[in-house]
């Protein structure tokens, strides 16, 4: 059955590619966030959920938060009349550095674990791969080519991190010179492909990770900059 293969570059890029990674890292800032554990009922058994999980984060720079634009009269007296009580939710895209919402892919192998930032929309991408592969599964000429590793689905998020669905398990370990089981740091695991280190999962952990993408994503479409600060 073809496998979930998570493959991070060693050398992250020098500068944030993402809006929540740059916000998490920025100097001298206070940063408030509300983390949420992404859930996918009956997908993954307690091996994979204690080495991979998906948080959804939103952050806000205490600092130099967001300040909500205040509506025109005519806008408040329109809102008074059709929709009392609606408060404005969007933050301006000229502070969205003081904002971000994204997630939090954390892959754990060993004793260490890396965490990976990705931004809010780029969970439509990776959520395409998924559906793909849900397409090729019905139709088992293709399905059979997937799991032979004729063909292969991925995803590259911005902070490189490469999310694939590839051949067995079993063939990295049986083609590479160093097993993932007797190195102590992932960095220093030497990728036989690109100077990376992989890491592959089992056919449950496709499912799994899916869903908590999905899950991610929705609880992310229901929250915003007020209910981190509880005002919503």
């Amino acid at each position: 059955m073809p496998c979930l293969e998570m493959k991070v570059a060693f050398h992250r890029p020098p500068q944030p590619a993402t809006r929540l990674r740059a916000l998490l890292e920025k100097p001298g800032a206070a940063v408030l966030r509300r983390n949420n554990t992404a859930e996918a009922p009956g997908q993954g058994d307690a091996a994979i959920r204690g080495r991979l999980r998906v948080m959804a984060v939103l952050a806000v720079n205490l600092t130099n938060p967001p300040r909500e634009p205040e509506p025109p009269a005519e806008a408040h007296e329109e809102a008074d009349a059709s929709e009392p009580g609606e408060a404005i939710n969007e933050v301006p895209e000229s502070q969205s550095e003081s904002f971000a919402k994204g997630l939090e892919i954390w892959i754990a192998d060993g004793a260490r674990s890396v965490c990976v930032q990705a931004d809010a929309d780029e969970i439509a991408g990776a959520l395409a791969m998924f559906d793909a592969y849900l397409r090729l599964a019905r139709y088992q000429p293709a399905f059979q080519r997937l799991d032979q590793r004729v063909v292969g689905l991925s995803y590259l998020f911005r902070e490189g991190l490469a999310v694939a669905i590839q051949g067995k398990t079993g063939e990295a370990a049986e083609s590479a010179d160093v097993s993932l089981g007797s190195t102590a740091a992932i960095p220093e695991i030497d990728d036989f492909r690109d100077s990376s280190f992989c890491v592959r999962f089992p056919n449950a952990a496709v499912g799994y990770f899916h869903e908590s993408l999905r899950s991610a994503s929705a609880w992310l479409d229901d929250n915003s900059y007020p209910n981190i600060l509880g005002s919503k």
